[in-house]
Parts: C-alpha cells; structure tokens; sequence
C-alpha cells in the first residue's frame, strides 16, 4: 500500500509534536522550544529537544531525530505504514482517499471478509456457551482454563455438524464467493461442494500485529487428525508471518521494556497470560519461520525460544537456531529455555506454579552457547584431527551468518571457548604427563559456565553416566542390552557399582521394571552418586543430554542411541588404554 505526500503533511500539520509526544515524556518548555530526558537512550542530564515550529525532534545524545511519525515508528517499533494507519486514526483522517493503489483493492471487500470473520467469532463464542458446547468446557476446565481466560481470549467452539455456518452465512446474504475468500468455509475435491472448514473444534481467534481477526486455530476434540488446524492463507492472514498472541504480548514488552517468551501452542500462551506472562506468543506451527523471527525482532532484541521437554521440542530448537544464524543483526538473537523431560508451560505452571517457571526462563541459554553446545556434546574431541573436525564444523555455521561485524564476533568467541578449554587441558597435560586430557567434557552447564572438575577425574564421566541414567530411565531397555552392559567399560568406581546393583537386580527378577529401579536408590541410600542422578533427573532445566537418555516410549530410539554411546565407549577405552579401578 502506497499514499502521496498529502497524507503525510496533513498529519504532519495537524499534529502538536510536543503534544504528541509529551503523552511519553516528561517535557519542560525552554523558550521556543521542549527539553526532556530521551526515550531512546538512557540519560541523567536532558538531551532531547522539540521544536513545534519546525515540527521536529532531535536528540544531541544519541542523535535521533524526524517527525511525529518517525517519534511512532522509533517508540513502538513500527513500520512505515503502521505509523500513517495510527496517526491516520487518531486525526479521523480516510487513508484510502490517500491511497494511489485503493481502486485496484477494493476496500468494501475487505471490509465483507472482516465481516464474516467477526461474525463467525461470535458464533463459536455462542456456541461454547450451549448444550453443543460441553465437550469443549470440559476439556478447558480440565486444562484448568478459568472463565476470565476464556472470556480474554475470546474462545470458541465450531460444532460438529458439515455446514452449520455455511447455512447460516448464506441466509445471512454471504455469498459463496466471499465466505471461501474468508477461510471459513472450504470446498470438497471430490464433491465440489462446500462444508464449515472447522468442526467440533475448540476455536482460538488469530489477529494480525493490530490486534485486527484475520483467522482462526482449531484444536480437535474428538481425536481426529490433525489436532491443530488453522484457516488456509487468505488476503488477510499469512501463516507464515502470523504469530498468536502478538498483539497482545507487543503491548506487555513495550510496556513493561522485557522480552517476548516464543512457545508451542495456543493453550500455553494462554496457561501462561493466566499465571500473570502476558509477553507470550505461538507460532502456527511447530517451528517459526524466517518471517516470524523478524516479526520477533522488530518488538525486541532477544526473544526467549521456550520449546516443550520433548525430543520434538528439542528438535524445533535446533531448526529455530539453524534458521536464525543467516540473518543475524548487530544487537538481535535469541535466548533458548529448556523444559524438563516431558514438561511445556502448561504443566509446569499447574505442578510448581509461576515462580518455577520464571526460574527456567532466567536461566536461559544464549543462541552462541547453544550453537556451541550441539557441537561440542556429540564431538569425540581426543585427537589433533577429531579437534580440527570439530572448529571446521562450528566455522562452517559461523560462515552463515550474512552479517560482517555479527559474524566477526562469532568467530571471536568460538576461538575464546576454544583456547580456554584445549589450553587449560594442555596446561594441565604439561604439569602432569600421566594423567589422562579431558577432551571429552561439556563446556557449558545450566548457568553457562564452563565445567570445572577435579582433574582426576575420568574423562568419560559424563558418557559412562548417561550409559547408566538411560537404564534408569528406561528399565525395558536393559532386556535387550544386558549383555553389552555387562562388560561395557566403566571407569568411575561408584559409576561401577551402580551397574553392578542393577546388574544383580535384573540377573534376580529376570525383568526389570521402573518401580525397581525407584527402590534402588533406598537400597543404596549410602551411595551418594545414585542421589545426585536422581536429583539430576528431577532438575534438570536447561541441560541439552543426549535423548537416549531421557524418559521415552520410543524403546527402538533408545536403544540406538544407547549403543551409539557404549561404542564410543569401548572405543575410547581401548584407545586410552585404561585399567578399571
């Protein structure tokens, strides 16, 4: 959409800049013209100016400067357009009498899909609140949903029957046309014939960054595949360049100068805003897309990524990551929050309440040391050539990035990581060449410092452990894998006499089941290393193990996993040559 040069001097004219933008600054009148302290920097002394008659601002800080609308685009993060449409507003001003491009897009057209779109709205809430409606209460009252959120969030419910809204919008005057155009209504291949595109569904209004309808996201409620559908693309609604909650959550960051917090679905959006996180937002989808990120950065500079405590979404955070380092800018990334296994918000807000969540998301883990962390982790690290492999890889993702400076301070910080860690090791390797280099260790824990242990200690703890937690975790696994657990080497000595405990109980009950190696940890009460597995197993937050080792009905998937790592293993101790002690 384009407008001439009309518009912008009307609204330039007619708008008292000082007036405008005393409504967000404290301003003192210094003869001709406003001072006060600059909303786009921080300053003690003010630096800030504005000048009616020459209707501008400038600041001598940090060199702002521009017009009403420039003051709008800069405050609230907004773009050209947005700027002229608020003004626009306010002044009562019609844009589209300024608009060179309104004969090729009627507005009466939008203006009917609105329509139709706001009228649907109105039926899914009528109908959540009817006899057809129960199923869908009884699926938010389990969710534990108040009647507050549901009302916030204006939730519907689409029933079950083919053609209920069609029927309703055609005796309405609605023409086919128009109601397909508005992604209410589809049409069937086979039949040609039309039918209601959402059905026994629990309806969630989508709505563009101005808070406008544009479409709408249905869950299924009686198992039917897929489980989450949204409207098709429309002239309004783009999934791609959609987020849920958007206008609301920009409204919270701006306010109150924080982060948006990215998660998976409608319902935690909204299990979060019930806890009092109002910053939330959803893509439409599993993973967000190019034009989201942008979308994102344009509120703030650091979005939190919080995906589920899945290997999904895992998964989803890794393709987020991969997706982003390309178009990286000077002051924009992202921050990841990961949950504990099986765990999204809305689980964890109803078992530990608000202050357990705010704790994961404080304890986010930056887009550099994630990046760095996916490396390292599943990098056999103990030679000269293993080592070279591992900086080609990690220098192969930084070339990705388009940015210059972005990509210069990358390269920075892997070298930084990089001379820490191997330097500390080779130091330590010429106090005492008897004792074996850590090459093998995780860098970067929880609070993202790097991992300190006693240099005496093996170096393949941190495999040897998982070998172990994973049996813990998954008792079935061990039926197929006795044998290899059995004569796989374990260095550490109380690592040893876990494997042996769960050796003798599995040899005894010929089948191990989760409840037994819950009695393990009574029967060792002595043994302190079975307590911290444990404890590990409940806290960890932000620790990206390997997914063999976590909690999953996917037993093949462990097992694969799990031999993977007792190779790597065996192979590193007939490298290293040790001896069991």
């Amino acid at each position: 959409m384009s407008f001439d040069d009309r518009l912008v001097n009307e609204i330039n004219e007619k708008i008292v800049l000082s007036d405008y933008i005393g409504r967000q600054v404290s301003l003192t009148r210094r003869g001709r013209e406003f001072i006060g302290l600059c909303p786009f920097h921080k300053e003690k002394t003010p630096s800030f100016t504005i000048n009616d008659d020459k209707n501008f601002y400038h600041c001598f800080g940090c060199g702002e400067h521009g017009s009403v609308i420039n003051f709008l685009m800069k405050y609230q993060n907004l773009d050209f357009i947005e700027s002229i449409k608020i003004l626009s507003k306010e002044l009562g001003l019609d844009i589209q009498k300024y608009n060179s491009e309104y004969k090729k897009y009627p507005l009466r057209e939008l203006e009917n899909i609105k329509n139709i779109l706001n009228l649907s709205k109105d039926i899914f809430i009528k109908n959540i609140s009817s006899s057809s409606g129960e199923k869908a209460r009884v699926y938010l009252a389990n969710r534990k949903l108040s009647n507050e959120s549901l009302i916030k969030f204006e939730l519907g419910y689409a029933e079950k029957y083919s053609n209920n809204l069609l029927e309703f919008m055609k005796q309405n005057s609605f023409s086919e046309d128009f109601l397909m155009r508005s992604g209410v209504v589809g049409k069937s291949e086979k039949k040609q014939s039309l039918y209601d595109f959402f059905r026994n569904r629990l309806v969630f209004p989508i709505h563009n960054h101005r808070g406008e309808l544009i479409a709408f996201g249905g869950r299924s409620l009686d198992g039917s595949e897929p489980k989450y559908l949204n409207s098709p693309d429309t002239v309004l609604f783009k999934k791609r360049q959609t987020l849920y909650n958007f206008h609301r959550a920009k409204s919270q960051v701006l306010k109150d100068k924080t982060n948006l917090i990215v998660v998976e679905g409608y319902m935690d959006v909204i299990s979060m805003a019930q806890a009092g996180l109002q910053n939330v937002v959803a893509p439409l989808g599993t993973s967000l897309s190019e034009e989201q990120l942008v979308l994102l950065w344009k509120v703030c500079d650091e979005p939190l990524i919080c995906m589920d405590g899945d290997n999904a979404g895992y998964r989803s955070a890794v393709r987020t990551l991969n997706l982003a380092i390309p178009i990286l800018k000077p002051g924009k990334s992202l921050s990841f929050v990961f949950l504990p296994d099986g765990e999204d918000p809305d689980s964890i807000l109803e078992k530990h309440k608000k202050a357990a969540m705010q704790k994961l998301l404080e304890n986010s883990v930056s887009m550099f040391d994630f990046c760095w962390k996916i490396e390292f982790d599943y990098s056999k690290l103990d030679t000269p050539e293993s080592r070279a492999g591992f900086r080609a890889r990690f220098e192969k993702k930084i070339s990705a990035i388009k940015d210059y400076s972005v990509r210069t301070e990358y390269k920075n910080s892997f070298n930084l990581n990089y001379a820490q860690i191997f330097n500390s090791y080779n130091n330590m390797f010429k106090a005492n060449r008897s004792k074996s280099i850590n090459y093998n260790k995780n860098p970067i824990i929880s609070n993202v410092n790097f991992l300190k242990r006693n240099s005496s200690e093996n170096i393949s703890y941190s495999r040897e452990k998982n070998l172990i937690l994973a049996i813990i975790n998954n008792p079935s696994l061990l039926i197929k894998v006795n044998e290899e657990f059995s004569k796989i080497p374990i260095i550490n000595k109380k690592l040893s006499e876990i494997r042996s405990l769960l050796i003798d109980k599995f040899v005894s009950l010929k089948v191990l089941q989760e409840a037994d190696t819950k009695s393990l940890s009574r029967l060792i009460q002595e043994n302190d290393l079975v307590k911290e597995i444990h404890k590990e197993e409940k806290e960890r937050i932000n620790r990206l193990i390997p997914p063999y080792v976590k909690k999953n009905k996917d037993i093949e998937l462990v097992e694969v996993g799990w031999r993977e790592a007792a190779n790597l293993q065996n192979i590193w101790y007939k490298k290293n040559k040790l001896k069991k002690y």
